[in-house]
């Protein structure tokens, strides 16, 4: 997916520095949880955001690697460093746009 193509469906530079910090915060919300450490409207919000953001990445990249393509968008890794073992420069790159445009759609951001 190219970037011209995420353009026109409204994905900017603004939207994108809101799923990179969202991804960036999905741990802290998952460790909240499951600590209790929050209300259960707080808790019904985490959980809801972390599912879609799972979901989003999930949906692209299947569940092995959801987590690490999340965290990887959250903390602004790139190819260089990745630690995912397998995939191609050209692939990863493609996948974490597509990651970071469908977490966008799932959250009904665009």
């Amino acid at each position: 997916m190219g970037t011209a193509k995420l353009d026109c469906y409204g994905y900017t530079p603004t939207l994108d520095r809101v799923i990179t910090a969202l991804c960036g915060d999905y741990k802290r919300r998952q460790a909240a949880v499951a600590e209790s450490l929050v209300s259960s409207r707080c808790t019904m919000e985490y959980k809801y955001l972390n599912y879609r953001i799972y979901e989003g990445a999930a949906e692209i990249v299947g569940t092995r690697y959801a987590e690490l393509y999340i965290d990887e968008i959250g903390r602004n890794v790139g190819y260089a460093k990745t630690a995912h073992p397998a995939a191609g420069e050209q692939t990863y790159k493609t996948e974490k746009q597509e990651v970071k445009y469908n977490i966008a759609r799932k959250l009904h951001l665009i």
